[in-house]
């Protein structure tokens, strides 16, 4: 006795195409959050870089201000020290999830601080 096979990858393939949405969905938001941080990281390291190139402008905390908002459009904390010694910028910036229901809200907020040091240039996270 032969059984009729038909439409049994049909079945599978709709009892699959939710997993493989969910998984694209994941891996598009992942590649999203490391782009984000990415340009949050190259964002502080040019504002370093121009801090340690204007480093006795008066008006110097106020200019890294400035660019990084440019750079990042928006930012949720920015902390900026300025000392003798060395120059710390601290970013945090929350991202929107292309699918807000795979996440938390703490795994959408990146945070870095760099510091660069004026007698090395040496830029340290």
């Amino acid at each position: 006795m032969r059984l009729n096979h038909r439409g049994q990858t049909l079945v599978f393939f709709v009892l699959l195409l939710p997993v493989l949405l969910l998984v694209l969905g994941f891996l598009i938001d992942i590649g999203n959050l490391h782009i984000q941080k990415r340009k949050v990281d190259h964002a502080i390291t040019n504002a370093l870089e121009y801090g340690i190139e204007h480093r006795d402008d008066l008006t110097l905390e106020t200019d890294i201000r400035k660019l990084l908002i440019l750079n990042l459009k928006t930012v949720d904390q920015l902390n900026i020290i300025i000392t003798e010694d060395y120059i710390t910028i601290s970013i945090t910036k929350k991202i929107e999830p292309i699918f807000p229901f795979l996440y938390s809200k703490e795994d959408t907020n990146i945070t870095i601080q760099k510091r660069i040091s004026e007698n090395r240039k040496i830029i340290k996270e």
